[in-house]
């Protein structure tokens, strides 16, 4: 890889980081696993230490690797960062995450409606994976999520009998790089499903929390509607 003449019409360090992503997508560097040393890729990518670390820090902002003094750097895991935290947003009052008890649906598969196309940019007629998800801490339900995925980028996420309760380990399963989130938070009337669920009265005025999920080319992967029930809990928005 020569700076003078390669990857002429993206910045350069762009480039590193989307040869980096490229391994991790196709397994060839897998969640956990340990990244060749600066001087490694470096001498293999033919680029200068720079341009190389200006790579390697995007990655790192976006959350997709770990750098672990004295021990190197690692593709992130679930395992690593508190990886099934990061988007999760609930947190108790001292501001940690909670531990939570988590009942994932069986997903259905069907044609994506018309919101669901607009957020997640697909045609009329694409498909579109649905489940539920239930959220309890301390016996209590706290959340009821919906969760809408692009049929084309999860494809057998609809044959499978059990799902996984972290999104970062769905995707992965997928070979989706989830990078960030949007959400957007109101007061809305529960509406029934989620009522039976958080063992509230129909219409009972909860937070309601609108998240759109986007994978390391900034395209919409997850669609998601959460209903909460919090009493001493709260909604944190933060979600990289």
């Amino acid at each position: 890889m020569n700076e003078s003449n390669k990857f002429q019409s993206r910045p350069l360090y762009l480039q590193v980081r989307d040869a980096v992503l490229e391994r991790i997508r196709s397994g060839q560097l897998r969640p956990g696993g340990l990244l060749p040393s600066e001087m490694d890729l470096h001498r293999e990518l033919g680029v200068s230490l720079g341009t190389l670390r200006k790579a390697l820090g995007v990655l790192e902002s976006d959350k997709l690797i770990v750098r672990e003094p004295g021990r190197g750097t690692f593709v992130r895991s679930r395992q690593s960062g508190r990886a099934s935290e990061r988007f999760n947003p609930i947190r108790g009052q001292d501001g940690a995450p909670l531990s939570e008890h988590i009942k994932t649906g069986t997903a259905k598969l069907g044609t994506a409606k018309g919101t669901e196309r607009a957020h997640l940019k697909l045609d009329e007629g694409d498909q579109v994976v649905r489940f539920e998800r239930l959220r309890s801490h301390e016996g209590r339900p706290i959340a009821y999520e919906l969760v809408c995925l692009p049929q084309r980028l999860f494809p057998n996420v609809a044959l499978r009998s059990t799902l996984p309760d972290d999104l970062e380990e769905l995707a992965q399963g997928s070979g989706v790089l989830v990078a960030r989130a949007v959400g957007k938070v109101r007061a809305v009337p529960v509406p029934p499903a989620a009522a039976k669920a958080l063992s509230l009265t129909d219409g009972t005025v909860v937070l309601s929390l609108e998240r759109l999920t986007f994978d390391t080319d900034d395209q919409p992967v997850e669609m998601m509607t959460a209903y909460y029930n919090l009493k001493n809990e709260y909604c944190k928005l933060e979600m990289r």
